[in-house]
């Protein structure tokens, strides 16, 4: 019996699951209100079907633009840019931890290992290669518009824990660098009055 249930409800998930493809199908949506009155730029209030509703309704570009320009402001909090010649908060850590070891403040000296740097995202598309339309050579790339909006909504979820955790991990070794300071102000202090 049990056998038949996991059965059944293992077709029935593989039923309902949806392709990319179904899931970039157009769909024509209903989005008129009557007695809509705007609340901030992409949201109303108004009525539908008799019902009062707030509708958000954004382009799909400016969506996809504003979920990408997000995960990689994170990446770029996280581990830096070379481009611009930031450390991220990756590199902040790897700092203070070598800071922290250094002899100065009775440390051994040595590097600390951490663990490496993992970038999330490494967008590097498949290229088609031949002519278009108008029998120009080019490069053409196509994927579906849910594919990569799930895709960069996963990079976001991804690049949002490690923030956490490297804000964390710099806070614990922020907190550990004022002690080792602290002390060792402390002893030169008493080496001094000797």
């Amino acid at each position: 019996m049990v056998k038949y249930f996991l059965l059944f409800m293992a077709l029935f998930f593989i039923g309902c699951a949806q392709t990319a493809e179904e899931r970039s199908e157009v769909q024509e949506l209903d989005t008129k209100m009557e007695k809509s009155q705007d609340i901030s730029g992409d949201e109303k209030v108004g009525v539908k079907d008799d019902k009062m509703v707030i509708q958000k309704k954004v382009r799909l570009g400016e969506e996809l633009r504003r979920i990408e320009n997000e995960a990689y402001g994170l990446e770029y909090d996280v581990y830096g840019n070379r481009q611009y010649g930031t450390i991220g908060l990756y590199g902040a850590y790897s700092d203070c931890l070598a800071e922290l070891n250094s002899l100065k403040y009775d440390g051994d000296g040595k590097m600390q290992p951490i663990e490496p740097p993992a970038p999330v995202i490494k967008e590097e598309p498949f290229f088609k290669y031949g002519t278009d339309e108008s029998g120009e050579l080019v490069a053409v790339s196509e994927e579906f518009l849910t594919e990569r909006i799930d895709r960069f909504n996963k990079y976001k979820d991804i690049l949002e824990k490690r923030h956490q955790e490297y804000t964390l991990k710099n806070k614990i070794c922020e907190n550990n660098l004022k002690n080792a300071k602290y002390k060792a102000r402390q002893k030169n202090k008493k080496a001094e009055e000797q």
